[in-house]
């Protein structure tokens, strides 16, 4: 399959944009669409199941099955989606930080496709749902993310020429509040959380003496070399550091998710085969056709 992407390279200059702490990823509930934007998994084109569930989006993913991310841009202003699966960069492989990485660019009310881990400007290699063990993450002995996929949606900054605004008169005791509020807010701001130390390639190598269990469930392999060209260019976010939303979803096999709670048969052809009746219509015999001709 081939495919032709654009991938955007950020020259904006960052002490010009707000430095505020970018939200955490990890402590939001994933969904995959929101407004004018919208992440699909697809597995031979088509769209896989996906559950709402205690606020978030699940994919049910099967082992074995080649799958490309669709991102959809229904806006009308082009945007940066800075994107990684089990918590990685999908360009360059390391830990996802959307507040350094560069993107994929999306055209306004179009879509891209992204179908593996990049290998260089002409090849990728194939997203491929696996166990854990299997997946890029492990092997490279960062899987504590296993298991999710997320979309930092940067719009393009839009440079116009300044209108002037009328300024009424502001009250002093008004004035001085609003000044007070301001700097309260840029002090609870300015200072991220500090990541947990645990978290840094936790299952690189076990502790000695003990005994690794092999995680049950699905991660991301890297997959057979495809080829899917690219092409670097200039983009400026509108705020270099804080996208305008944070999508993504959570993905297991049929197990894990019904492990979670996640009814995966209702409505499926599991759910339709269990209530199956032998005789739907019992007493009846075969109506023959109009044009039957009988004794």
């Amino acid at each position: 399959m081939r495919s032709w992407s654009l991938i955007s390279f950020v020259f904006t200059v960052l002490a010009l944009v707000s430095c505020a702490a970018p939200p955490r990823a990890a402590s939001q509930a994933l969904r995959s669409s929101a407004g004018s934007y919208e992440l699909e998994v697809l597995v031979n084109g088509e769209p896989v199941r996906t559950f709402a569930h205690r606020g978030q989006t699940y994919v049910l993913g099967q082992e074995g099955d080649r799958y490309v991310l669709r991102i959809h841009n229904r806006s009308a202003r082009r945007i940066e989606a800075v994107v990684t699966v089990d918590g990685l960069d999908v360009i360059d492989g390391e830990q996802g930080d959307f507040a350094t990485k560069r993107g994929y660019l999306v055209p306004a009310y179009g879509s891209v496709d992204i179908e593996g881990w990049r290998v260089s400007n002409e090849q990728a290699a194939a997203f491929r749902f696996a166990p854990i063990g299997e997946s890029y993450a492990a092997k490279t002995g960062r899987a504590r993310n296993v298991g999710v996929i997320g979309m930092a949606v940067f719009p393009e900054r839009v440079i116009e020429r300044p209108r002037p605004r009328p300024v009424a008169p502001v009250p002093y005791y008004y004035e001085r509040e609003s000044r007070a509020a301001g700097s309260a807010d840029k002090s609870a701001q300015v200072a991220p959380a500090a990541p947990a130390a645990e978290e840094a390639r936790d299952d690189a190598a076990p502790a000695k003496g003990s005994v690794r269990r092999e995680r049950s469930g699905l991660g991301t392999e890297y997959g057979e070399a495809l080829y899917s060209q690219i092409e670097h260019v200039s983009f400026t976010r509108a705020n270099a550091t804080r996208p305008a939303v944070l999508l993504g979803a959570r993905y297991n096999d049929r197990r894990g998710l019904i492990t979670l709670g996640i009814d995966v048969d209702a409505g499926s052809d599991v759910a339709l085969r269990e209530s199956a009746s032998p005789f739907p219509a019992s007493g009846h015999y075969a109506r023959p056709p109009r044009d039957w001709r009988g004794y």
